[in-house]
């Protein structure tokens, strides 16, 4: 007997498996368009066709069956990547070194919520100083982001292709005064994709809050500059190259204050395909919101989940 095909992404689906169609009409041999940027129609309640049991009973299954699309678009039944999930165990930035050298991780998931197109979504990233042996290897920052958006995907043939997500997000640090920091925005991020690549371009508008009626006022804007630094939205573009690499780059900034900030990263898939060997590069303000008003020069290697 033939053994069973390997469960990675990529991998030849079984024969009882639907085949993947492309926006547009059936697979070509030779397609290699990383992702839709449609979300695929949810398979009626209770019907599992087009789903391996191992997919349906392992909450990870989602995850290694989007290794190829993009992250923020790519949609799986129930739990689906949203933004990057990584762990960098190595960076070097000149504002932390030494012994406050950090590790950095991010995860990130969305749900679709009861096969309608409004999700919940949560991201968290942790600036961990792991070598830090002397002060019990503390955490340094970890920032909060939920949100909650609608997914709006017209036919394919309107609209220039266009998809576009609005919503509104919450993000904090949970620290207390005077290192708090928080906000919360408004948002509608249009997208498109042109064959190997992804532009998705947000805009937000930051919902106002209370000034501080004294310095140390938990319950006053912390960060009422923040606009100075993040500006009023980012573009992000990601581009496949040689085969399976990936570059993503995120530009975002304040050009009447002449302020901003470029993240990059380059991702190679691992030979099974579920994981993938990172390189980030960081330079400018808000890395962390405790930064928010800091400019840091980061690069960093290690791996991400989803991309």
């Amino acid at each position: 007997p033939q053994p069973p095909p390997s469960p990675i992404a990529g991998a030849p689906l079984r024969s009882d498996e639907p085949p993947a169609v492309q926006p547009g009409g059936p697979a070509q041999p030779g397609n290699s368009v990383p992702a839709s940027v449609e979300p695929d129609p949810l398979p009626a309640l209770g019907d599992d066709s087009g789903e391996s049991g191992d997919s349906r009973s392992s909450l990870f299954g989602n995850f290694g069956r989007d290794g190829d699309n993009f992250s923020i678009v790519s949609v799986t039944r129930g739990l689906s990547t949203h933004k990057p999930m990584y762990f960098l165990p190595l960076s070097y930035s000149p504002q932390y070194d030494g012994a406050e050298t950090e590790a950095i991780f991010q995860i990130s998931a969305k749900q679709r919520l009861f096969a309608t197109n409004f999700y919940f979504a949560y991201t968290q990233r942790s600036f961990w100083q792991v070598y830090n042996a002397d002060e019990s290897r503390p955490f340094r920052e970890s920032d909060y982001n939920p949100e909650f958006f609608y997914r709006w995907t017209p036919p394919l043939d309107k609209y220039w292709g266009v998809n576009a997500d609005v919503g509104i997000e919450h993000e904090s640090n949970g620290q207390d005064v005077p290192d708090s920091r928080s906000w919360n925005r408004i948002y509608v991020a249009p997208y498109r994709s042109f064959g190997k690549s992804l532009v998705y371009v947000k805009a937000w508008w930051r919902i106002p809050e209370d000034d501080k009626k004294y310095p140390e006022d938990p319950g006053g804007d912390d960060n009422p500059d923040i606009d100075d630094y993040y500006g009023y939205g980012e573009l992000h573009w990601l581009r496949q190259i040689g085969g399976k690499q990936q570059l993503h780059v995120m530009v975002r900034g304040n050009a009447a204050e002449g302020r901003g900030a470029i993240n990059i990263d380059y991702t190679v898939p691992s030979r099974d395909g579920f994981l993938f060997y990172q390189v980030y590069l960081w330079q400018g303000y808000g890395e962390s919101l405790l930064d928010y008003n800091t400019s840091v020069t980061r690069i960093g290697i290690g791996i991400a989940m989803a991309r």
